[in-house]
């Protein structure tokens, strides 16, 4: 089965194949020439899935351009980076985060939502170091700046490895490091729960633990709790 985020329900889902795949004429597709041999071309490859999600199990469209044999065409298309259609594209809101981080962060999983895995593993690398400035931690070098977050206790220690493993990725990116092999939209999920995870313990889980004690306080004080007595009858003590 196919992992992708369902374009009907937007859940990240499996995918069932429901019908052998078939190949698009040849006038609807480019060609493009296997790099060792410039006689082959491939063949773009469609079929229909189902969403394994129990409230959605709709149909959806995938397709890949495979220079494989049919007879081995499904076993490929469950390995390949599928296009799908109908295409969601998933824009989380980020609450009580900086508004700049948080459309940055939005935008990594805009990226992954339609299969560009490297610039959503781009951007959560941005995310991360733009999550230190905002803490005052501005030490050149991002790996200093994540270490900062962990030394003065915003992080934990698991979250600063998990960050470290954002800053890895995404330097490789950065720097041009890509190869030639695609990255995974699965490596790409766990990179951008990483990232989620680190929003999370840095400013959505103090936001929300504030305003509960908040709350928690106006309804003590509603109940009367902790206010001054009431003097006794005729002003002496009770």
């Amino acid at each position: 089965m196919a992992s992708t985020i369902c374009g009907w329900c937007g859940d990240r889902t499996h995918m069932k194949m429901m019908m052998d795949p078939f190949s698009l004429p040849r006038g609807l597709w480019k060609r493009t020439f296997h790099r060792n041999n410039p006689a082959t071309v491939t063949t773009v490859w469609m079929s229909v899935f189902q969403c394994s999600n129990e409230k959605c199990m709709r149909l959806s469209v995938g397709s890949a351009a495979l220079d494989v044999r049919s007879g081995g065409v499904k076993d490929a298309m469950a390995e390949a980076e599928l296009q799908w259609e109908p295409a969601k594209i998933s824009r989380p809101d980020f609450v009580d985060v900086p508004p700049e981080i948080a459309s940055t962060a939005s935008e990594a999983h805009a990226c992954l939502s339609i299969g560009a895995t490297r610039g959503a593993i781009a951007l959560a690398r941005a995310v991360v170091e733009a999550t230190a400035k905002s803490k005052g931690i501005t030490i050149p070098g991002i790996v200093a700046k994540i270490n900062g977050l962990r030394d003065d206790g915003t992080i934990s220690a698991l979250t600063a490895e998990a960050s470290h493993q954002i800053r890895k990725d995404g330097n490789s990116i950065a720097h041009g490091d890509i190869g030639d092999e695609p990255v995974s939209v699965d490596d790409a999920q766990a990179i951008l729960d990483f990232m989620d995870v680190l929003l999370d313990e840095v400013f959505q889980r103090p936001a929300k633990l504030n305003r509960l004690k908040q709350r928690h306080d106006e309804r003590k004080q509603g109940n009367g709790v902790g206010a001054t007595p009431p003097p006794a009858p005729g002003g002496g003590p009770g």
